[in-house]
């Protein structure tokens, strides 16, 4: 290869390839012949409404799982006033979000490990229990 590089240096077809492809004056003279397709950004758009629908979707079945949780918990008061269990909901939020913060992440990694040998083993027909 090195031997074909030299051959190509000594003919000067070496320079001819550099000021043909690496150089911005022959990118700007072979643009003004013909249109560049250049990429911005609403060639994504696209790409950003399904990211931005996917977020979304995320987002409300977030606040349905936990506003379940919230309802099937047993000190949920369905009588107060609006305002009164829109505080309890944001109090009963926090309070999960600081139980999950709270956590130390190997318990919860050991935790989701340990349910899905539990999973697989009541699957296959392992479990003792059955």
């Amino acid at each position: 290869m090195s031997t074909a590089v030299l051959k190509l240096s000594e003919k000067g077809d070496l320079q001819k390839i550099h000021d043909k492809w690496l150089m911005k004056s022959a990118c700007s003279a072979e643009g003004a012949k013909q249109a560049v397709d250049r990429l911005q950004i609403k060639s994504f758009w696209g790409l950003f409404l399904l990211s931005g629908i996917a977020c979304f979707l995320a987002l409300v079945l977030h606040v349905i799982r936990m506003m379940h949780k919230y309802y099937k918990r047993p000190d949920s008061d369905c009588e107060s006033s609006q305002s009164r269990r829109l505080q309890s909901f944001v109090s009963f939020v926090n309070k999960r979000e600081q139980e999950v913060k709270s956590r130390p992440k190997r318990m919860r990694t050991e935790k989701a490990s340990s349910k899905i040998v539990h999973e697989d083993s009541s699957i296959n027909g392992l479990d003792e229990s059955v």
